[in-house]
């Protein structure tokens, strides 16, 4: 999930917004049923070290992050979605024995998977998880590297309010994990990530 690939996610959701019309001045509304499509994306931090035997190397740095679930309300104010959802860190920190430095270039993590959010009503509060595979990809002048695929997980908490009958917007808190093996070697990359989100989710 290289950054010039990342999908305006925000600028469709507010297409998407307007062309609902204003908001409803109806009834109190809920997540009974229907299709669930949630588009967020915001930024925070993640790291990753990978055990060299001796010593840890670790890359850290200010993250972007994206998160869209696509699925379907199956009992009221419950979700269950397919999610793709990863963060990238443009030039990031080095860090290995004791020794710091800043790589040109991209890190990025990318991840598919399946997940679940509830809503408490009616303050339109929710839970959301995540968990899936993914791979770390680390994109420099002098080539491009990929980690096999690994286990990644999503835990989310955020508050929306309703703008239409359908549309609801807010901000969410975010806390990832993920533990990807490298190629050739028995050692996996391993690190949490940290995002404050703003979402845009349509039931």
């Amino acid at each position: 999930m290289s950054h010039h690939r990342y999908i305006p996610i925000l600028v469709v959701a507010a297409v998407l917004l307007a062309l609902t019309g204003p908001a409803s001045s109806g009834g109190i509304r809920d997540h009974s049923d229907g299709f669930f499509l949630r588009l967020s994306a915001g930024g925070g931090s993640a790291s990753t070290s990978l055990d060299l035997g001796i010593g840890d190397l670790e890359m850290s740095g200010f993250a972007t992050d994206v998160n869209f679930a696509i699925g379907g309300v199956v009992t009221p104010n419950l979700a269950v979605h397919g999610t793709l959802f990863g963060w990238l860190v443009s030039d990031p920190d080095a860090e290995a024995g004791g020794m710091t430095a800043e790589i040109t270039g991209d890190l990025d993590l990318s991840a598919i998977g399946i997940g679940v959010t509830y809503y408490i009503m009616p303050a339109n509060v929710y839970l959301s998880g995540s968990l899936g595979a993914g791979s770390l990809t680390l994109d420099v002048p002098t080539g491009e590297g990929e980690t096999d695929m690994g286990p990644v997980i999503d835990l989310t908490i955020g508050k929306e309010w309703w703008v239409s009958d359908s549309w609801g917007i807010g901000a969410a808190a975010s806390l990832g994990y993920h533990s990807v093996p490298e190629k050739g070697i028995d050692e996996n990359w391993s690190g949490t990530s940290f995002a404050i989100r703003f979402s845009a989710t349509y039931n």
